[in-house]
């Protein structure tokens, strides 16, 4: 929302002698003021596209940062020129488009970073874990109360350059993979620190080296004696014998 705000206020800056007016100084705050709402909201789809297809686990997320916010700022550059040339319409003319595009490309730097710094990477609303072991809480008709999506924000060490809703957690020796909507990346965490940091979401640990978002599940199969959770990407979770209880307790299964 801050950095919303200055960049408007840039922009009305940059209008200089076309606001002489109240109602005129009113009218360039309302249409900064969206039109860099749509611009923000344009770059997180485009920062999405660009983890999606780079790959968050091929590339560390300082180089996807530096990707999203050049690739983003060449359509913005179009965009900014057209807005500021109509709406403003400056004496001085417009500068080079290489000025335009170099101003956009420190704007989107610093909006990406304050998205991976404040949501991402430390995040500041973070909830308030609750005291259910292994869990959401379950209550007596079997009705859920911890049905918080689980993101990678909620972990206290997400991997680096990743977003989105988490699928799942699959261990690797020392390290966790954490699966979502948006991609995969692998951190150095301990499952029983992952469990905790998302106890009031809708997952479950359901094996020594797996923890899974419910509403990943696709299907539950049996093979043999062992119950297998088949995921929405098509992955087959295992499921633990000593898990079984408590899952079949939530209405898993």
């Amino acid at each position: 929302m801050i950095a919303i705000l200055v960049t408007a206020a840039l922009m009305i800056w940059q209008a200089g002698d076309a606001v002489r007016t109240g109602a005129e100084f009113r009218d360039q705050a309302v249409f900064w003021g969206a039109s860099v709402t749509v611009g923000w909201l344009q770059m997180i789809l485009i920062a999405r596209g660009v983890r999606s297809s780079f790959g968050t686990d091929r590339y560390p997320g300082w180089a996807l940062l530096l990707a999203q916010a050049f690739i983003g700022a060449a359509p913005l550059t179009f965009e900014v020129r057209w807005l500021v040339e109509t709406i403003v319409a400056p004496e001085a003319g417009l500068p080079a488009p290489w000025v335009t595009y170099l101003n956009i490309s420190v704007i989107n730097v610093v909006f990406s970073l304050i998205q991976y710094g404040l949501i991402e990477r430390w995040p500041l609303f973070r909830p308030e874990m609750g005291d259910a072991e292994g869990g959401a809480i379950v209550d007596s008709v079997g009705a859920r109360r911890g049905d918080m999506p689980p993101t990678v924000g909620m972990l206290r060490r997400p991997p680096e350059g990743l977003s989105g809703v988490i699928r799942y957690l699959q261990m690797e020796d020392h390290y966790m993979r954490v699966h979502t909507d948006e991609g995969s990346g692998l951190v150095l965490h301990r499952m029983s620190d992952a469990v905790e940091d998302l106890a009031d979401t809708d997952g479950r640990q359901v094996h020594k080296s797996w923890w899974v978002s419910r509403t990943a599940v696709e299907a539950v199969r049996l093979r043999g004696r062992r119950r297998i959770l088949v995921a929405t990407d098509g992955a087959e979770i295992p499921v633990g014998r000593s898990f079984e209880r408590k899952l079949r307790a939530a209405g898993w299964f």
